[in-house]
């Protein structure tokens, strides 16, 4: 798609239960998490992230509470040229940011066309969360209990994805290697 100069969506990063106002960080799926909004280019390098609020805010309540919408309402970001960013049917269509049509079963093949190379663009996010969990797992999972201090390890881990790629490192050799290893270890016993 023309224009687009990043894709964005929110990521749950299971917690452990918070000792103050633990029920708001319950997400839909019944566990304790934090989120975090990212938006990537096509390269899975993350352009912004927004981290920390509890787990049961709706990503478009996130969007509109993130640094990144902020600088959008006050005109400190520039959308020249046609270009946008692009998100998911929770997110709210705007001049700089594309969603897919909603289907009420009456879309139409354009429309339905246009749904599927924009899920398809989008896809992007859903693969720069993938790599950056695949490379720091302890993401999948944080035991810390201190929230500024969860909020540094996932900001810090978004900077580090980013180191990664900008050098070349590939995080499947490092899954190669690492099934070599234990491999190896196997075979020793």
């Amino acid at each position: 798609m023309p224009g687009i100069i990043g894709a964005v969506d929110g990521t749950h990063i299971r917690i452990n239960a918070p000792k103050e106002h633990h029920c708001f960080y319950i997400n839909r799926k019944n566990y304790h998490s934090i989120l975090l909004q990212g938006v990537c280019d096509s390269d899975l390098l993350f352009i912004d992230i927004y981290t920390g609020q509890p787990g049961s805010v709706h990503d478009a309540t996130l969007f509109k509470k993130s640094d990144l919408y902020n600088r959008i309402s006050t005109n400190n970001i520039d959308f020249s040229n046609n270009t946008h960013i692009i998100g998911d049917k929770a997110y709210p269509l705007a001049t700089y940011l594309m969603v897919p049509y909603k289907d009420n079963g009456n879309l139409t093949p354009r429309e339905k066309n246009f749904n599927l190379i924009l899920s398809k663009s989008r896809a992007v996010i859903e693969n720069a969360y993938a790599l950056l969990e695949g490379r720091f797992r302890r993401l999948k999972y944080i035991e810390t209990v201190r929230m500024e201090f969860i909020v540094l390890l996932v900001m810090s881990a978004t900077i580090l994805h980013n180191l990664c790629i900008l050098c070349d490192d590939k995080v499947e050799e490092l899954f190669s290697m690492e099934k070599e290893i234990l491999e190896e270890k196997q075979l020793l016993l």
